[in-house]
């Protein structure tokens, strides 16, 4: 089974800023999982274990130098790339061990650290994305022959170099306007019009072929009932996983973003005129009755899409208190804002974001997708102004509520950020490379052996 690791892109982005041979990465948890697999095995095999470079109080040895060979033939092979011969690949890849070694040299300095918690809800994560629980995602490290505490201890390093990243580099970037405007310049979209996408919820409720007419009229019926319901008030997609027998009910029956082309004729008439955010009619055909919600229009020119204006509070995880005692917490506020209090009065006295605490932790509007998949996930069910259970993120415990909806054209707000995405990505990229070559003539690093010796 190949599992999905939840950092590719940092592991990727440290390999990429490196001065030695830059390579692609799988980013499979089978290849990460086999690293920690081979260095337990090198363990073993002392008189293989020499003393490549030394790194200030540290050392690199030859089995660290295998295991990284290993992880990169593997990642190569994954990704469908020739694996270079081991004389090319060996110098590179003792480079890339460097600057890990004086990162997390730096980071200690900075008593940067990542507590249970975090490595917790990353585990829970890297399941998740797997469609495992924590339990499988267990033994299926177990099964590659790995210790999975092995495995928890090289994913704490990995938060702990991103933690290092973003508090050296990412937070001191900034783009201007102007930057995006010349990018967008240089980079103008085809002109030639992109098919017409749209991103659609849908509710089926099944009639046998064999169905009387009174059947059919009692699910129609149903239906009929059921968009009032959506009408008044209620979540489409808690109405989904409450009543639709289609395949996505569980989903909250999203069907994602899909082309004309990739839409029954039947919908794409449905849903002719209704704007984002709308209910088309019920309709039926021979698998039953129908209803769809539009969340989503999208062209080359013109990106509509559902917006919703959130709120929420935030209790931070904490080493000090135990989980049991922070949900508490949290659901003593939940039950004042629910018997009347106001959301965010509560917010400004309770919230721990020092974000959103003083805007009565409004986040403002946001576009599907925007969030964590667990925010996201929580929203969901809401109707308009109705307070979310509890739930976690990587940041912490959380409430949320749902105060408006509406529909936006995003599409040149969307192009500008993506503009902006790439300019800082290039800009972090040069200032790593500036900041790891002068950790290293600052360090003190010795070749013992040399690759290929």
């Amino acid at each position: 089974m190949e599992l999905v690791s939840v950092f590719p892109d940092l592991k990727h982005f440290l390999r990429s800023c490196t001065a030695g041979v830059k390579r692609g990465f799988s980013c499979t948890l089978v290849a990460f999982v086999a690293w920690i697999a081979l260095s337990a095995s090198a363990v073993a095999e002392q008189s293989l274990n020499r003393v490549m470079v030394v790194v200030n109080d540290g050392v690199i040895t030859e089995a660290d130098l295998n295991r990284e060979v290993a992880l990169a033939e593997m990642e190569l092979r994954s990704a469908g790339r020739p694996v270079p011969p081991r004389d090319v690949l060996l110098p590179g890849l003792l480079e890339e061990l460097i600057v890990d070694a004086l990162l997390l040299g730096v980071a200690e300095r900075f008593s940067i650290v990542v507590s249970n918690q975090e490595v917790a809800y990353a585990l829970m994560t890297i399941a998740q994305q797997n469609g495992l629980s924590l339990a499988q995602l267990r033994t299926a490290i177990a099964d590659t022959g790995v210790a999975f505490e092995d495995y928890e201890s090289d994913l704490r390093k990995q938060l702990i170099i991103r933690q290092l990243i973003n508090r050296e580099i990412r937070r001191q970037i900034t783009v201007s306007a102007q930057e995006v405007d010349e990018y967008l310049a240089q980079n103008p979209t085809a002109d030639a019009p992109a098919p017409l996408e749209l991103e659609l919820a849908h509710i089926l409720l099944k009639v046998p072929g064999d169905a009387s007419e009174a059947e059919v009229a009692r699910e129609e019926r149903s239906a009929r009932y059921i968009r009032q319901r959506i009408n008044d008030g209620l979540a489409f997609a808690e109405a989904a996983r409450r009543y639709s027998d289609g395949g996505k009910a569980a989903e909250g029956g999203s069907l994602g973003v899909r082309t004309a082309e990739q839409l029954p004729q039947l919908f794409l008439d449905a849903v002719e005129g209704v704007p984002v955010g709308g209910l088309s009619a019920i309709f039926q055909s021979s698998n039953g009755w129908h209803l769809l919600k539009v969340l989503g229009r999208r062209s080359q020119q013109q990106m509509v899409v559902l917006q919703r204006e959130v709120r929420h509070i935030l209790v931070r995880a904490s080493t000090l208190l135990p989980e049991e005692q922070l949900r508490a917490r949290l659901e003593r506020i939940r039950d004042r804002i629910v018997a009347g209090e106001d959301f965010a009065a509560v917010a400004r006295l309770q919230s721990e974001d020092t974000n959103t605490r003083a805007l009565g932790g409004n986040l403002g509007w946001l576009n599907s997708g925007e969030l964590p998949g667990e925010f996201e996930q929580a929203l969901n069910p809401l109707s308009i102004n109705e307070v979310s259970p509890i739930f976690q993120t990587a940041a912490g415990w959380h409430i949320a509520e749902i105060t408006a909806e509406r529909e936006k054209d995003v599409g040149d707000a969307l192009r500008r950020r993506q503009a902006e995405r790439i300019i800082i990505g290039r800009k972090t990229e040069e200032a790593f490379e500036q900041w790891t070559q002068s950790l290293w003539e600052e360090a003190f690093v010795r070749y013992r052996v040399r690759p290929g010796e």
